[in-house]
């Protein structure tokens, strides 16, 4: 059987000779191996991510404690411009007294009554997430480990696929791979950054701010957020490959500089329904995931023209 890792392969990738081929169970097999050591990989680093519970959630609550301070803030500026004008209330008084004073504790995390805080500042939005059944707080830990193992695995994981691949691929072209895959890890963390730390915060913190808590409580379960802190960063990093899609497209001839340029209001409008599937039915969130396409896909027109000189001319019209 021949081995991806046979030194005659490498051999014939690097001469750009004809390479050497492998029958269908070879490729079996040789997949086989890697998803093995993937896994492998992953298993190890859940085990080391369980003990490490408190830090963990720390993390998945990090963008609802983030919008909870900003209408915290805002909360209290309402109370103190009540307070200016004389129309405040005693009781909204003394919960407005209590949040100046223990403000520093609340948002350093070291009030110890957390739980009251609902009760004790007026502030209708609760600063802990709940859950709604028995099993859903350690459900949720589960699947949070499985994704931050992902997140510790992936050097493995990637390095594991990239063998598998590379053997099938001319030496030039693992030249072009490697020399875009950097910028590629870079935007898909850009992505997952601009969700967990903007888009998330804001536009659930918009949710919030047009419920009536006279009517309906905000109250979000541990799953829920969960679900929706994954598809956030996950959508957001996806979007932050716009500029490499775009180039790729051009290298490989099927869309030209000129074609992306041409067709910028067709872009603008697909941008605009894509953010608004892939997003809560809300307009923030749409913003939010809609304006830095559009930066990407003007990132990608500078990329674009830069690259058209490689252009292969356009056939000649009789």
């Amino acid at each position: 059987m021949v081995q991806l890792d046979d030194p005659r392969i490498r051999d014939a990738l690097d001469e750009d000779a004809p390479l050497p081929r492998m029958t269908f169970g070879d490729h079996l097999d040789e997949l086989r191996k890697r998803v093995i050591k993937s896994l492998i990989a992953i298993v190890v680093a859940v085990v080391g991510v369980i003990p490490f519970k408190d830090q963990v959630q720390a993390i998945i609550v990090g963008p609802y404690r983030k919008q909870w301070q900003i209408g915290f803030e805002n909360w209290i500026e309402t109370l103190q411009a009540e307070q200016k004008a004389g129309t405040i209330s005693k009781d909204r008084l003394e919960c407005l007294e209590f949040c100046l004073e223990r403000k520093t504790e609340i948002f350093a995390g070291t009030y110890d009554l957390p739980q009251i805080l609902v009760t004790r500042s007026g502030y209708p939005v609760p600063y802990s997430l709940y859950a709604t059944g028995g099993l859903e707080d350690i459900l949720s830990f589960m699947w949070a480990s499985l994704i931050f193992a992902l997140i510790i695995a992936s050097p493995v994981v990637i390095w594991q696929a990239w063998a598998f691949i590379a053997a099938g691929l001319y030496k030039h072209e693992r030249a072009v791979f490697l020399r875009f895959f950097p910028f590629m890890v870079i935007l898909v963390g850009s992505g997952v950054w601009f969700g967990y730390s903007i888009a998330l915060p804001y536009s659930l913190g918009f949710l919030i701010s047009i419920m009536d808590p006279a009517m309906v409580g905000a109250l979000f379960s541990v799953g829920q957020f969960l679900s929706l802190l994954f598809m956030t960063t996950a959508a957001m990093g996806i979007v932050f490959q716009v500029p490499l899609v775009m180039l790729a497209l051009q290298k490989v001839g099927l869309v030209r500089h000129q074609a992306f340029v041409k067709h910028w209001r067709m872009t603008i409008l697909i941008i605009f329904l894509s953010a608004a599937i892939f997003t809560p039915p809300e307009p923030v969130s749409m913003l939010m995931m809609s304006m830095p396409m559009m930066l990407l896909y003007g990132l990608g027109l500078m990329l674009t023209w830069r690259g058209q000189k490689r252009e292969a001319p356009l056939p000649e019209t009789k």
